[in-house]
Formats: C-alpha cells, sequence, structure tokens
C-alpha cells in the first residue's frame, strides 16, 4: 500500500534556503498567509519479467489516496480511482482503473493525437530528472485519443512536444481502464540516480467537471511539478537505444494564376524532396534533435491581418521542430523576446527594382538546410542550444521582349543572404526551485551587394534569476544587451525604423548618426510577485529599453526606447458554492515612459471572471487610459499626444461537454472625441458525434479612427505629415471540421475568408502635435493621393493524418490561398465576398510520409 503523506520540512535530497531567504520569506508569508508545508507521498514500482498479466500487476502496490483538487479541493473525489506502476528493462507501465458509478455517463470524443477535448481524462506524469522541476506527462481518454506534453519551470507546459509511446483502453461495467507503456527511451535520467522519481496521477472527470490527483496537487500551490509524489524502485539496467532516425519524403504540385506575358510562370509547378529528422541521447540527460531540410507543409497557414500601425504584427510559432522544447530557450525580457524562432526561414525582404515589361519570381520563404537542438540537463544546469542555417535565396527575373527590337533575357538577384543562427541558454537550478541563468544569441549573414540594406551581424546576450522566498513568493529579473554591426546603409535604415526613430526632430535624447556601422543598447527590468497562496496573487515590475536595444534579428522586440511599469492583484474564491465554482477578480495598472521622460501610456483595469456549477463561464473588465504622447506618430517625424480611451471587454461561454456550445467575445470602446470601436466574435460547436465536430466562427470590428496615419507628403515648405479619419469594417469567418476515423486517423479542414475595407473621409495634417485642445493638434489638408483599400484574402489548409505506426504519419494537405487588394474603401460583405470568390485561386496538394526507426 503506498504510504499516506507525511508533513516534513523538506523532501529527501532537498536543499534548505539561505537564512536570509527564510527570514524574507517569513515576513513575507505573515503578509501574504500561511505557507503550504511541502508534503511527500511515496509510491512504489515492481519489477516485471515477460509479459504482463493480471498476476503480474497484483505483485504491484495500489494508489489508492486519491483526492479532489477541483472542485472541493482535499475532499474524497466522488468516483474511486487506482494506479499501479511497474517496469522492465524496456519501458515504465502504468495501470489505472478509473471506477465510475455510471458507465453510460463517461464522455469520450473521438479527436487526433495531441487535441484536448471534454473528456474523461488518465494523465500519468514522470519527473524522470527527479529535480522537481521538469517532467512528461502522457494521456489519454476512453476511446484511446493520446496527448503528451513537456513540462518545465515547474510550472510551464509544452504540448508540442511527442513522444513514441503506446497505451490500451478498455471499458466494462465498472468504468474504464487505462494501460501506459512509456519507453525509457522517451524519457531523459539524471546521471547515476537512485530509483527514485517524480510521479503523479490526474484523473478528470467530465460530466461533473472534477479533477482528482494523487498526490494532492493544490491550487494553492505556486507549483506544479513540485508538488509531485515520489516513485521508487525504478533501476534502470544497461543502456537504452539512443538513436531515433525519422525520415520522409514530399511530393507537392502547385497551381496558381497565370499573369499575362509573365516568362517566368507557366501556372503549375511539381516538386519532390526528402528529408531526414533524428534523435540521439548523448547522454541519459541530454539530447541531441535535427533536422535535414525540414518540411512544414501540413501547418495551418497565418489568420490575415490588415496592419495600419507603426509596429510589426506578432504571429505565432506552429512549425513542430521550432514549437517543441521551445521552453529551454526562454527568457523573459520585458515587452520583448530575444529568440523568434520565426526569423528562421522568413519572406525573403530584398525587392528588385524592375525595368519596364520585366516579371519577377521570388521565393515564398527561405529555404532551411539544417538546423539542430541540444536539450536537457549538465549536472545543477538545464541546457538548451539550438543552431540553424538557411540558404541564399535569389529572384529570377525575365525581360519578355515585347518591344520592337528587344529581345527576352533572364538574371537573378540576391533577395536574402545565406544566414547561421544560433541561440544558447543555461539555467543553474536550485532545489528551492530558484535559478539564475543566461542566454546568448548570434544571426550572421553572407551579405552581397543587392541586400546590404541588412546587417551582417547580430548578437544577444543577457542573464536573468528567479529568487524563491519561501513557497509564496518570487523575485525575477534580467539584464540583456545587444550589438548590431553591418553597413553603414543598414546601421541608418536600423536607426531610422520605428523600432528605434533616431531621426525625429522633436527627440533631444536621440540622434540619427549616419555613419555608424554599429548599434548597440540594452534592457532590464525586475519584478515581485505572490506566486502562491489560494486567495491572492499579484505583481509589481518594472524594466527599460535603451534607445539603441534591438532583437530582431532573431528575436521579437516592437520598440526600444522605453521604460515600462505594471502592478496587478488578484484576489480568488477557489471554494464552490451553491451556483459558483470560483471567482476571480484582477486589478491591474500601467505606464510607460520613453528616455527623455514623455508619458507614452498611463492607465489602469478592472476584470472579474466567473465560472458556474452548470460548467458555463463568463467574465468581463473595464479599462481605463489616460492621455499619452505617442512617439512614433509620424513613423520617424515629430510625436504628439494621442487621446486617452474608456473601453471594455466580456466574454461568456457553455458547456463545452454539451452537444452544441457556444461563446461570445466582444469589446467597445471610444475616445469621445471622434474615434470609437466595437468588435464582435461569435463562435458556436457542434459535436452531433463523438468523432465529429464544426466549428464557426465570425469576428466583425467597426470602427472609426479619427487621425489614422496615411503618410509624409514633401514639399517646399517642408515635411507634411498627412492623417484622415478613417471609417473601418473587418469582417473575418473561421470555420474548423475535424472527423476522426480512430485514435490514429483524422481528418481536419481549416477556411477562414477575411474582408477590411477602409474609406477615408476626410484628410489634416499634424500642425501642433502638443496642443492640449485635440481640435487645434490638426488643420485640413488637400490630400491628392487615395488611401482608401479593399483587402480580401481567403486562406485553408485541409489535413488528412493517418498515424500507421507510433512515431511515423502519413499527410495528403491540401492548401488554398486567394489573395485581392483594390483602393474601393467602402464595405459591402456581399459584393465584397463575391469578389473573393472571383478572385484567382493557388492551390498546394502535397503528399508526405515519415516513417520513425530506433536501430
Amino acid at each position: 500500500m503506498a504510504s499516506k503523506p507525511s508533513m516534513i520540512d523538506g523532501a529527501p535530497g532537498r536543499q534548505h534556503a539561505t537564512p536570509l531567504a527564510n527570514v524574507v520569506g517569513l515576513l513575507l508569508t505573515l503578509i501574504g498567509g500561511s505557507e503550504a508545508a511541502w508534503a511527500q507521498s511515496t509510491a512504489f514500482a515492481v519489477r516485471i519479467e515477460g509479459e504482463r498479466t493480471e498476476s503480474s500487476w497484483s505483485r504491484a502496490q495500489p494508489i489508492i489516496e486519491f483526492v479532489q483538487r477541483e472542485p472541493a479541493e482535499g475532499a474524497p473525489p466522488s468516483q474511486r480511482t487506482e494506479a499501479r506502476v511497474a517496469y522492465d528493462d524496456e519501458a515504465i507501465y502504468v495501470a489505472v482503473r478509473a471506477f465510475d458509478s455510471d458507465p453510460t455517463a463517461i464522455k469520450a470524443f473521438l479527436t487526433r493525437r495531441d487535441v484536448w477535448s471534454a473528456s474523461d481524462w488518465i494523465r500519468v506524469y514522470i519527473d524522470s530528472y527527479h529535480d522537481r522541476r521538469t517532467a512528461y506527462s502522457f494521456s489519454v481518454n476512453p476511446v484511446g485519443v493520446k496527448l503528451d506534453a513537456y513540462h518545465f519551470n515547474d510550472t510551464n507546459e509544452d504540448n508540442t512536444w511527442d513522444a513514441v509511446w503506446d497505451v490500451s483502453v478498455t471499458r466494462d461495467a465498472e468504468g474504464w481502464r487505462a494501460e501506459f507503456r512509456i519507453p525509457l527511451s522517451q524519457l531523459r535520467f539524471s546521471a547515476g540516480g537512485d530509483g527514485r522519481l517524480g510521479f503523479a496521477v490526474t484523473r478528470n472527470l467530465a460530466r461533473l467537471n472534477e479533477t482528482s490527483t494523487w498526490p494532492l496537487i493544490s491550487r494553492g500551490a505556486n507549483g506544479w511539478v513540485s508538488s509531485f509524489g515520489d516513485l521508487t524502485g525504478v533501476a534502470r539496467a544497461g543502456s537504452q537505444k539512443r538513436l531515433e532516425l525519422v525520415p520522409y519524403t514530399v511530393g507537392q504540385r502547385k497551381t496558381q494564376p497565370e499573369q499575362q506575358g509573365n516568362p517566368l510562370q507557366n501556372g503549375t509547378a511539381a516538386s519532390a524532396t526528402a528529408g531526414l529528422d533524428l534523435k540521439y541521447a548523448v547522454t541519459p540527460a541530454l539530447s541531441l534533435t535535427a533536422t535535414v531540410n525540414p518540411d512544414f507543409g501540413q501547418v495551418e497557414a497565418d489568420p490575415a491581418v490588415v496592419n495600419l500601425g507603426a509596429y510589426e504584427v506578432f504571429f505565432q510559432e506552429r512549425r513542430p521542430f521550432f514549437v517543441e522544447g521551445s521552453g529551454n530557450y526562454a527568457f523573459e525580457c520585458r515587452d520583448c523576446s530575444l529568440f523568434y524562432s520565426r526569423r528562421i526561414g522568413r519572406t525573403p525582404r530584398g525587392v528588385p527594382r524592375l525595368a519596364f515589361d520585366e516579371f519577377m519570381r521570388r521565393p515564398d520563404q527561405s529555404t532551411i538546410l539544417g538546423a539542430g537542438k541540444l536539450t536537457g540537463r549538465v549536472g545543477g544546469f538545464s541546457l538548451g542550444v539550438m543552431t540553424a542555417a538557411t540558404q541564399e535565396e535569389t529572384a529570377q527575373i525575365a525581360f519578355n521582349g515585347t518591344l520592337p527590337g528587344l529581345g527576352g533575357g533572364r538574371r537573378r538577384e540576391v533577395v536574402e543572404p545565406a544566414t547561421f543562427y544560433s541561440v544558447s541558454r543555461a539555467r543553474r537550478e536550485f532545489t528551492d526551485q530558484s535559478s539564475v541563468g543566461f542566454i546568448l544569441t548570434t544571426t550572421t549573414r553572407q551579405i552581397v551587394d543587392t541586400v546590404s540594406f541588412l546587417p551582417d551581424s547580430a548578437t544577444t546576450g543577457g542573464g536573468d534569476f528567479d529568487w524563491r522566498l519561501g513557497r509564496l513568493w518570487s523575485v525575477h529579473g534580467y539584464w540583456a544587451g545587444s550589438r548590431v554591426t553591418g553597413s553603414v546603409e543598414s546601421i541608418d535604415l536600423l536607426q531610422r525604423s520605428t523600432v528605434h526613430s533616431f531621426q525625429r526632430p522633436d527627440a533631444g535624447h536621440v540622434e540619427l548618426d549616419s555613419t555608424a556601422d554599429v548599434l548597440g543598447g540594452h534592457s532590464g527590468g525586475v519584478s515581485v510577485g505572490k506566486i502562491g497562496g489560494l486567495r491572492t496573487r499579484g505583481n509589481f515590475g518594472i524594466g527599460y529599453k535603451s534607445p539603441g536595444f534591438d532583437t530582431n534579428d532573431v528575436g521579437f522586440m516592437q520598440r526600444a526606447d522605453h521604460i515600462p511599469q505594471n502592478g496587478w492583484v488578484q484576489i480568488r474564491w477557489p471554494v464552490p458554492g451553491k451556483y459558483v465554482r470560483n471567482i476571480n477578480i484582477n486589478f491591474n495598472q500601467w505606464s510607460s515612459f520613453n528616455f527623455e521622460g514623455d508619458r507614452l501610456n498611463l492607465g489602469g483595469n478592472f476584470n472579474a471572471h466567473w465560472t458556474f456549477q452548470n460548467q458555463m463561464g463568463a467574465g468581463f473588465g473595464v479599462n481605463v487610459n489616460a492621455d499619452g504622447f505617442d512617439d512614433r506618430l509620424t513613423r520617424g517625424g515629430p510625436g504628439g499626444l494621442v487621446n486617452g480611451n474608456v473601453n471594455s471587454w466580456q466574454y461568456f461561454n457553455t458547456n463545452d461537454r454539451a452537444t452544441v456550445s457556444f461563446g461570445w467575445n466582444s469589446n467597445f470602446g471610444n475616445d469621445r472625441l471622434g474615434s470609437r470601436w466595437i468588435n464582435v466574435e461569435p463562435r458556436i460547436v457542434v459535436r452531433p458525434a463523438p468523432a465529429f465536430s464544426a466549428e464557426f466562427g465570425i469576428a466583425h470590428n467597426n470602427s472609426i479612427a479619427d487621425a489614422q496615419w496615411v503618410r509624409s507628403v514633401e514639399s517646399d515648405a517642408g515635411p507634411h505629415y498627412v492623417f484622415g479619419r478613417l471609417a473601418q469594417k473587418t469582417t473575418s469567418l473561421t470555420t474548423r471540421f475535424n472527423y476522426t476515423l480512430s485514435p490514429s486517423v483524422s481528418i481536419q479542414v481549416y477556411a477562414q475568408p477575411f474582408i477590411s475595407a477602409g474609406v477615408y473621409e476626410g484628410y489634416k495634417e499634424l500642425v501642433t502635435p502638443n496642443a492640449d485642445r485635440y481640435p487645434d493638434r490638426y488643420a485640413p489638408f488637400d490630400y491628392a493621393g487615395n488611401a482608401d483599400f479593399n483587402v480580401l484574402s481567403f486562406r485553408s489548409t485541409n489535413v488528412l493524418r493517418w498515424e500507421f505506426k507510433p512515431g511515423s504519419a502519413f499527410f495528403v494537405v491540401w492548401q488554398h490561398g486567394r489573395e485581392g487588394f483594390t483602393q474601393q474603401g467602402s464595405y459591402d460583405f456581399g459584393r465584397d465576398f463575391g469578389d473573393l470568390l472571383a478572385t484567382p485561386a493557388t492551390n498546394t496538394v502535397l503528399v508526405k510520409l515519415a516513417y520513425w526507426f530506433n536501430p
């Protein structure tokens, strides 16, 4: 029988915090409430030989002390659960018996792998390093759908991590049972080891929205992995197979509209490629993952956007190789990221100048020749190192020779240089969950004349710390620096970008250096947070980015010259009542300045969230923003005052376990001086059968921006900074169909038509940027151009996926796209949707086969 939890000062082998940390922790405990003692629970694994039978399982001691985590923490579960653990030289086996007094009420949706649904679930967690910070989880629902994930930094979860493992499920009159087989080769272990692993099992009961766990993983705890129990007796004998290979091949056929007179385009193109993914266990605790000529054709397309702002739009990484294990490179930089993997394989930025009657064919993306990453642990350090290389990309340019006396000709021009990227991240982790770490990133380009506007190298580096004061409080801080080198042209363009805006005529603290070939800067920040406790949480932080700081070669940031500050307090009611399961109320405050002392923004927010006993949820928030100074208002010209506003957002969702569920998101606001907006996003999900789901979502935005930037117009009197009153309407329809024939065969359909139209009702120029009265800031301007727009887009990705054996998959993918643009600014959904369907389409069909083997 597994032992009952014992309340002790520290887990075996845990180091105690420093005396100073104990004193500070005691003081903060008096402020924030009592600190939960460390609870240690122990389970035992039995070694088995040969095939697993009921008699072999009977020798394993059962784990039966499950308790509720939700809704009533610490209470006995409504249904009994029993788990047993065994192992051999190849794998760890976990058998979980989920007893149920009403087996007909068990919820089970059939989806493709790694898709969560409102089903019953059993999840097994293994902290194989036994560091109480990292773990692997393996989940299954009653119809055999598998999920796996990697957990890091105690509380973070990476759902993109995939392992090769198996599980079988059965159902009977007493409930259901899952038997997991988790190969030791899929886990990573600390060197040596005493047969002790971190271990936990959770069970989700969908119809009651109840979660029970062994041991108790308290909602008031500040960690997840650190709350696990111990699994003892797992003696690993001999070395496991270290190498995994996944060769793949892809065949592709693309059709696109022909451009009249373009000799480079025939409308149809076919290609075939091959590549290889591999994993190698360098040590029991350290893994090498590499890819050669990767293909990501099955990845869902990005949504369409119309960006009228000054800053770059952030898109989530979706490519599996870069998403998986991305937590190993996480570095919390204030409003920025030192590593943004979408820079690798980005769209080429060179745009050749074409002569009359010339045509161009340019690659959509830079080709990734290969990438590798080393992740795991070395002693007390967690480690993540990634390198990647992209090839030089060229545009092919042709003259069609239609003019009398001129013949055709072709040439090539480099539009993106060959580039090498690297990121190295390491953290020294301590047993009280504190850590100190560093990061280094590099970008190196082989510059040629046609891409001399790009820097030839960029380096960023920094360090961070997370100091835990007991189990309730944390102090986090970081410092980072950057250095970008290149031609005078490239550094001049970088200084002029809206990230920096050194050329601003009204800035006294920055100055454009047109002879510089280096740009450098730094950033830092510190925050104090209450990270544990059932009733209250909070955080206060301040940071800065100097005017010359820049991470955008292999990171992401929208602007430098920034000093932000924020405060957050949360009050929680996690104990269920008659109608409500839990309530969270948040209070937020923020402000920011540039290095000249201009206040960029100042605001506050109140928001509240409810989860009801009928499993519906709702929430709302109110934001109040004061007037601010926008130093990027004219995209390099003078800054100016901008109006504050009051806005509100709301959401509501019904029980997602029902056959039909509904959700609603909306927000609206205005500045009371001519600008206003309203955005509504209803959605409905239909599950007429466990294996089929359909989701329909509409997003409609109707806005008026009284002073929307248009452009700068040069004249003998100097530049005129032109704005207009923009009336814009945007509608997108998002549709998803998922049909799962079995846990290994699925069909996924995604489609999104997008329409955005904007008409400018009047043009004006900025004349007195800092005038207190809004009408005094602008004067009418006779603008000769036309800034109206109508953007049409349709993007669809449709995937048939068959995992014909663990780790091996066959894909058939159809991607469909239509893109159009006119300067007809009026919005008419029926007309515009018809125009979208009439827009010539591009279609890509690919077939991909990937085969896993473990030689």
